[in-house]
């Protein structure tokens, strides 16, 4: 391995073929950027960056300048091979203030370098050992049903159903239930407050829908609530937007306002971030999933290959880049049989090679 001479960045941007609705957004597109390091010897390493803002509150143009300057500034010269996980992350982290996903492009790009250099899959050179990990499909908010012959069913058999936007929110998830004949999952994206939830869950089992969990249904600060909520209703609560950094898991374990954490990579900040986040809720005997923003594939095997490390076994929330993957007339989509499947390709080139790296137009920081 040889030290890094170029930090580049390139803003792309992929339509979905299905609006993605939440109660925090609406959207038709996937915008990001993608981050390339390179090596005195030519070798690569690529991640992603999605600009999503009203989550991490990062843009393009943001994400961009903040890796081609101080993250750019730290890495340039430097021999990764020389410095532990550990230490890369660190220093990423003490460079600047928040901008999880522009760290965590940054990091996922140098770790696919090293996985390229030693011929292996990112998943393997995490230590995981999953062919393929399981996923489940998402549901928009605003009235979006499922359709059991369609394209999402032929394909994955886990829905998570995003509410919050509309009263009939209830009656909904009780026929899509009826319609999915398994448990559902329930995404409110903290659009709701303590009573509301309260209500809706004790609707959903009074009507005798499974629910395998309800994601963040109250204001990612109300820790208090969250915790109410458990003690009310009978069903797992998982923290989405509570749960950035390590910090925000030691208080939501302090207050005991959740029972699963969703571990998304443009939200803690990169691949170590995401293990150290893991190993705490293990301890504290907290489930853990592996989530994504709206991003590609690029973004979603980086993901994938952190829950093949983490716990292969699990049904993560990994379907981001199948909306913007036509499903029926693409042959190359990494999603079958409810699952992400990895490829076996050195570090993440198969999908760097997916969403056509090589076309984009790069904005480049050299060593002087």
């Amino acid at each position: 391995m040889a030290r890094i001479v170029e930090v580049a960045t390139a803003r792309m941007a992929r339509p979905l073929h299905t609006p993605f609705v939440t109660a925090l957004r609406r959207t038709d597109h996937v915008s990001s950027v993608v981050v390339r390091v390179t090596d005195a010897d030519g070798r690569v390493g690529f991640g992603e960056a999605p600009q999503i803002w009203r989550v991490t509150g990062e843009s393009q143009s943001s994400i961009a300048a903040c890796v081609l300057g101080p993250l750019a500034d730290l890495l340039l010269g430097r021999d990764p091979m020389l410095e532990p996980a550990a230490d890369v992350h660190r220093n990423l982290t003490d460079a600047v203030v928040a901008n999880g996903g522009a760290r965590a492009a940054t990091e996922i790009a140098v770790q696919d370098l090293l996985a390229r250099d030693a011929g292996v899959p990112l998943a393997r050179f995490l230590g995981g050992d999953a062919r393929a990990v399981g996923t489940d499909v998402t549901i928009a908010a605003q009235g979006a049903a499922w359709d059991p012959a369609g394209p999402a069913a032929s394909t994955f058999d886990q829905v998570k159903i995003k509410v919050g936007l509309d009263p009939a929110d209830v009656d909904r998830v009780i026929e899509i239930h009826r319609t999915a004949s398994q448990p559902v999952r329930v995404d409110a994206n903290q659009a709701w407050d303590l009573a509301t939830a309260t209500r809706a869950v004790e609707a959903w089992l009074a009507a005798g829908v499974q629910l395998d969990f309800l994601e963040q249904p109250l204001p990612a600060w109300d820790l208090a609530g969250h915790a109410e909520l458990r003690r009310r209703v009978p069903v797992p609560i998982v923290l989405d937007e509570s749960v950035f950094t390590i910090h925000d898991l030691r208080r939501a374990i302090a207050s005991g306002s959740g029972d699963i954490v969703n571990i998304k990579l443009a939200k803690c900040g990169g691949l170590h971030a995401g293990i150290e986040l893991a190993s705490l809720a293990s301890d504290a005997g907290l489930g853990l999933m592996v989530g994504s923003m709206m991003e590609s594939e690029l973004g979603l095997s980086a993901a994938a290959a952190l829950a093949s490390a983490l716990a292969p076994g699990q049904v993560h929330d990994l379907d981001a880049a199948w909306w913007s993957i036509d499903p029926v007339t693409d042959a190359g989509t990494p999603y079958r049989d409810s699952t992400f499947v990895i490829d076996d390709s050195p570090g993440l080139s198969h999908a760097v090679a997916r969403v056509g790296a090589a076309t984009l137009s790069w904005d480049v920081r050299a060593d002087p």
